[in-house]
């Protein structure tokens, strides 16, 4: 059979177009899609569940140790996407401030994500508020990347725990702004970078257990606006004293 010949035919032309077409148009389309499912990873709506268990040490009446661990999952619950492990130590000033500092470790699941290490710094204050328990922390964090990056920021939170009635449960309300201090990655952005709003309910579970569930919305800012993501919290603090 003599192939050019066939090929020479107008309608098989045609026909050979068209099925090249076919098959770009389709490849195209894979990798359009393939484009979609990677941004959809981080596009503004996620929804994870994030786990979190506490552990403290009371060393003497000042010194006490603190090692908290945090998981996140995706809304399945079938994919642990990051894991943050942050041993520290506190030191109690008076009875309002109090000094702490540790080492902080985030493992991040996702693919392409980059794993991030450092030291932290905080400084503690707590009293009441019309008799209800008011705490204020400041972080300065300095985060060291695997590619060599690095990323200074301080945090600011404030919570408030408001007892209901006469019953165990409480009711949890906090805020924490994160502010960029320095950074030399091209993806973020100096200054405000992220606010964190928190609200669920807590109590004693027993004379060593504490536990918590809430809702927090994370909102971060990109380069191209912000994205928000909401954590479902589920918390339990041990003291092992």
């Amino acid at each position: 059979m003599d192939i050019v010949g066939e090929v020479s035919n107008p309608a098989l032309r045609l026909a050979v177009l068209l099925t090249v077409l076919c098959l770009v148009s389709t490849s195209a389309q894979a990798q359009r899609r393939q484009q979609q499912r990677a941004a959809a990873q981080t596009q503004s709506g996620n929804v994870w569940e994030t786990p979190m268990v506490g552990l403290e040490y009371q060393i003497d009446g000042r010194w006490s140790f603190h090692l908290d661990a945090q998981f996140r999952f995706d809304q399945n619950m079938t994919r642990l996407r990051s894991l943050q492990v942050r041993p520290g130590f506190e030191y109690i000033l008076s009875p309002n401030w109090a000094l702490a500092a540790g080492y902080v470790q985030f493992t991040r699941y996702l693919q392409g994500a980059r794993q991030s290490r450092g030291p932290f710094q905080d400084i503690l204050y707590r009293t009441r508020i019309d008799g209800l328990p008011f705490a204020g922390r400041l972080r300065w964090e300095e985060l060291f990347f695997d590619d060599g990056r690095l990323l200074v920021r301080t945090r600011a939170l404030a919570g408030v725990r408001i007892p209901l009635w006469r019953s165990p449960w409480e009711l949890a309300l906090s805020d924490e702004a994160f502010i960029n201090v320095s950074t030399d990655r091209p993806a973020r952005i100096s200054g405000f970078a992220q606010n964190r709003a928190y609200i669920g309910f807590g109590r004693q579970l027993t004379s060593w257990v504490k536990g918590s569930l809430g809702y927090e919305l994370d909102t971060i800012r990109t380069p191209n606006g912000f994205r928000n993501e909401h954590n479902i919290k589920l918390n339990l603090a041990f003291s092992l004293n």
